[in-house]
């Protein structure tokens, strides 16, 4: 993490957005790929400065977490001391309970 981000990734958020970049490569090629991830570091790093934009979806392992969009994808997030804790970036698609709820 470098010191201007105001976030921390889970392992599976990390995961996520590897996935999200191998995708966007196949699909749409490196160059919208690469402006899709750009888009995505600034929106959550946005998003850390206003936690409080996003809605409170479902309570996991003691933590309420909530939900805010981007483009295709949904954050899902809790607030840890100054930051925000991201736990998963899924796409909209997705079964949001079970890809959570998961291990």
């Amino acid at each position: 993490m470098t010191e201007e981000n105001n976030y921390l990734l889970s392992v599976r958020a990390s995961e996520d957005i590897r996935g999200i970049a191998r995708f966007s490569i196949e699909k749409f090629g490196i160059l919208q790929a690469d402006i899709y991830r750009k888009g995505l570091t600034s929106f959550l790093n946005n998003l850390g400065n206003t936690p409080e934009i996003g809605r409170e979806y479902i309570a996991i392992k003691r933590h309420m977490l909530s939900r805010f969009r981007f483009k295709a994808h949904s954050i899902f997030y809790h607030s840890i001391d100054k930051r925000i804790f991201i736990v998963r970036i899924l796409g909209n698609k997705m079964s949001f309970i079970k890809h959570l709820e998961s291990k």
